[in-house]
């Protein structure tokens, strides 16, 4: 290969029974969570029970994928050669307008945010088909 080694592909979530309805609705274009059906407590990360209650009894609902930057990093390191030609790349915490909260990229294919401070500003899900029937979500800013 001219001493050049190949770039790897970027791994994709291990499915369990207990996230696969997770990554198939992301898959769908649709971020979807599990909401307890005694309490109606939103929950992430997913789990066997509410955290509020202990309840075993679930669903799983659609959100509205828009929410607030908590935290906001800039990856300047290559930690995984996959990544290499994303560096540097966004990692936001997201404080979902439903409750919840979740780490993720941002969708910022030309790098206007990554000098920006995204704390405080709204965002939106946007979402990725990586494998069949899995999904990944990442945000867009809409402020």
């Amino acid at each position: 290969m001219n001493g050049q080694s190949a770039v790897p592909a970027k791994p994709v979530p291990a499915i369990t029974p207990l996230n696969e309805p997770f990554w198939c609705a992301a898959a769908e274009g649709k971020l979807c969570l599990q909401r307890c059906l005694d309490c109606g407590h939103v929950r992430f990360p997913l789990g066997p029970v509410c955290t509020e209650c202990l309840s075993e009894r679930t669903e799983w609902a659609e959100m509205s994928g828009r929410g607030r930057v908590l935290c906001h990093l800039v990856f300047h390191q290559v930690y995984h050669p996959a990544w290499r030609a994303d560096v540097p790349y966004s990692v936001i915490q997201v404080q979902l307008d439903e409750g919840p909260r979740l780490f993720s990229n941002v969708d910022d294919p030309t790098h206007a945010d990554i000098g920006t401070d995204l704390v405080g500003r709204r965002v939106e899900a946007v979402f990725e088909t990586v494998a069949d029937g899995i999904g990944l979500h990442r945000f867009r800013v809409v402020d």
